[in-house]
């Protein structure tokens, strides 16, 4: 991932005059962090639209049981 995908992903704006002291003060653990995040998002995103698997260790809520959801209306 490059400094700028990373930025984005972190939601700094483009002409935002810390986006890149903030990549730069980052350590190589927490980058790391910040990346797997960002793929994990990915993972999910093609796992919801039938593309791919599901992530593994990665705990999804979904609206799966419409009778308990209306008994809380």
């Amino acid at each position: 991932m490059t400094d700028d995908e990373l930025a984005s992903f972190c939601g700094l704006k483009q002409d935002d005059p810390l986006r890149d002291k903030f990549i730069r003060s980052l350590s190589p653990n927490k980058r790391s962090l910040f990346e797997r995040m960002a793929a994990v998002e990915m993972e999910v995103e093609l796992w919801q639209a039938g593309l791919g698997p599901k992530p593994q260790g990665v705990l999804i809520d979904t609206d799966r049981d419409t009778k308990r959801r209306r008994a809380w209306r």
